[in-house]
């Protein structure tokens, strides 16, 4: 992979109508239309946080400008009508380019002069209407002078930079450096009702709740309250640099637990201005700044959400061992495919009717063959492997976040199928998990998420602490084999479960195990996960016992972990499971 000089994108792959098309005049016919005197003018850049800034005026405003298209170019020494020694840094940007994120994906909020503008810096003053935006990652320290051109929709360039004008003549002194976010509005400035339950307090050590949203077609904000953040991609981020994305972080208090509130947006701007949702792992494209001439499936919106987290955790002093994910829908699957596999980040992810195993494939090209044969980004796997959750699970035996997800029997569109092969494989991996059920559709298939949170909150897990992974316990529901129509129609695997005073040594394990809802003595196999000293080997034997009757001799297994098999629990008692060597 390299990231260096871009070239000229496909504009074939541009999704949507062009203006050209609309209007009914051949490509060619549009060009020679646009290749009158137009001249980009107002260049300036600006460098802050391993960014340098690049901004220009349009070469129209109005319906005209959206027969535009925008490239900019870096060199080391000012650059001149003759483009041909500069460096292309981003290309195919759009008209009116700075428009605030979310608030330009189609073309009419694109033109909407009351729609907002972004900023380059916090307390700034936002962009003048019809302004152009690029934000070019730095690659090496330096000096760079830039310039912009205007180009047609299929990426023929129509204009000629002039020094002053349309490119800068002194150079931008440039560093490498971790890019930062602007706060763009501060949360005691939002307005609404719920302004006092959701200002950020500046208090350390709290909680931090990932909130990956559902399917929201448009994209739009982040949120309505807290701190709000805009940010500009790295390369690797998006298919073009500088791809821009908000966030916002507020504080909440529910059920008596305070905590941080992250919400993003999965949506990005497509090379034709529209909104495309990724599913909260990325698309298929051919990057602007990759060798490579096959298109392949690139995990961006991952990659921005763990530099996301990892820069709220640490500007807000969050706890970073009690962070947790949860999302509804398409924010399940985000939830499944991208938390549950990061378990140096979350404790504990909150699935609401996910797809375990994803079916759908977000892409800005068309692909010519079969789908299933399409690769992730490094070619080891394709992206249905990749994104077949069950087969993950399956194959890494190792702590996983705890896993509490719900869905209906009729969903339709989150497979029951694989929803039992899902808890099937969490049992065998001996995971901590708890799953619950209705015979609900997309929509009411939420509902049992309410059964699930009060055994499993977010409290109960950090990610340095121990707990016990529960499996094959008796009072279990059926789901069934896979089928809608069999099993029970209403029901729950590992409900009930209470525990306390976790004794986590280099030589015993213990833990004071009840169950709500069981209603005369019950069984389950028992496994400690995230043990911190804790640590069986493969092979190594040890012995557990029951206060509530029971015992043996475990032998970890090949993975290292230990399970003791058919705990016994009195019904409305506790009992003391313990394991040592």
């Amino acid at each position: 992979m390299r990231i260096g000089t871009c070239r000229l994108p496909v504009l074939a792959w541009v999704l949507g109508t062009t203006m050209a098309a609309a209007r009914g005049i051949p490509a060619e016919d549009a060009a020679g239309e646009l290749t009158g005197k137009v001249e980009v003018t107002g260049v300036k850049a600006v460098h802050r946080n391993g960014q340098t800034f690049v901004t220009w005026k349009d070469v129209a405003e109005g319906e005209e400008a959206a027969a535009y298209r925008y490239t900019v170019y870096r060199s080391d020494k000012p650059i001149g009508p003759d483009l041909a020694e500069a460096e292309v840094c981003v290309s195919g940007i759009l008209y009116n380019s700075a428009k605030l994120f979310g608030h330009a994906f189609n073309k009419k909020d694109r033109l909407d002069p009351s729609k907002p503008t972004a900023i380059l810096e916090e307390g700034g003053r936002p962009l003048p209407m019809w302004s152009g935006l690029a934000a070019i990652t730095v690659k090496k320290d330096g000096r760079s002078c830039y310039a912009v051109a205007a180009t047609d929709e299929n990426g023929k360039t129509l204009s000629s930079p002039s020094p002053g004008r349309g490119a800068t003549t002194e150079p931008v002194e440039e560093r490498i450096a971790p890019i930062q976010p602007i706060l763009y509005a501060d949360s005691k400035s939002r307005k609404g009702p719920y302004i006092q339950q959701t200002c950020v307090s500046g208090e350390k050590g709290l909680p931090l709740h990932v909130n990956l949203h559902a399917s929201a077609g448009q994209g739009g904000g982040a949120a309505e309250y807290g701190d709000y953040y805009l940010y500009f991609s790295r390369p690797e981020w998006g298919w073009q640099d500088g791809m821009p994305g908000v966030f916002s972080v507020q504080e909440r208090k529910d059920g008596g637990h305070r905590r941080l509130v992250l919400d993003s947006r999965d949506a990005i701007v497509t090379p034709a201005g529209g909104p495309m949702e990724t599913y909260w792992f990325g698309y298929v494209c051919i990057p602007q700044w990759w060798d490579g001439k096959e298109p392949r499936a690139w995990n961006f919106t991952e990659r921005r959400m763990l530099w996301i987290i990892d820069w709220v955790i640490k500007k807000y002093g969050a706890d970073p061992d009690r962070v947790c994910a949860s999302g509804g829908s398409m924010g399940a699957w985000g939830s499944t495919t991208f938390a549950l596999r990061h378990p140096e980040i979350f404790a504990a992810v909150y699935p609401n009717r996910p797809r375990t195993r994803q079916l759908g494939m977000p892409s800005l090209v068309k692909i010519s063959g079969k789908k299933e044969e399409v690769l992730i980004w490094d070619g080891s796997t394709t992206y249905f492997e990749r994104m077949d959750m069950v087969k993950f699970v399956l194959e890494h035996r190792d702590d996983l976040p705890f896993y509490c997800w719900c869905c209906g029997r009729r969903d339709g569109f989150a497979t029951w199928q694989e929803q039992v092969d899902m808890a099937k494989a969490m049992k065998e991996s001996r995971h901590g998990f708890a799953f619950a059920w209705n015979d609900g559709d997309h929509s009411s298939g939420a509902q049992p998420m309410g059964r699930l949170l009060k055994y499993y909150g977010p409290d109960k897990f950090a990610r340095n602490i121990s707990y016990p992974a529960f499996s094959n316990s008796s009072i279990d529901d059926d789901p069934g084999p896979g089928d809608p129509a069999a099993g029970d129609k209403e029901g729950g695997i590992n409900l009930g479960f209470l525990w306390k005073d976790v004794v986590d040594e280099e030589d015993k394990w213990s833990v004071r195990l009840a169950n709500d809802l069981c209603k005369a003595e019950m069984t389950v196999d028992v496994t400690p996960r995230r043990c911190q000293k804790f640590k069986p080997k493969p092979g190594e034997k040890f012995k557990w016992a029951n206060s509530a009757g029971g015992g043996g001799d475990i032998e970890a297994d090949r993975w290292g972990l230990v399970t003791a098999i058919k705990v016994r629990i009195p019904a409305g008692g506790e009992t003391v499971l313990a394991i040592s060597r």
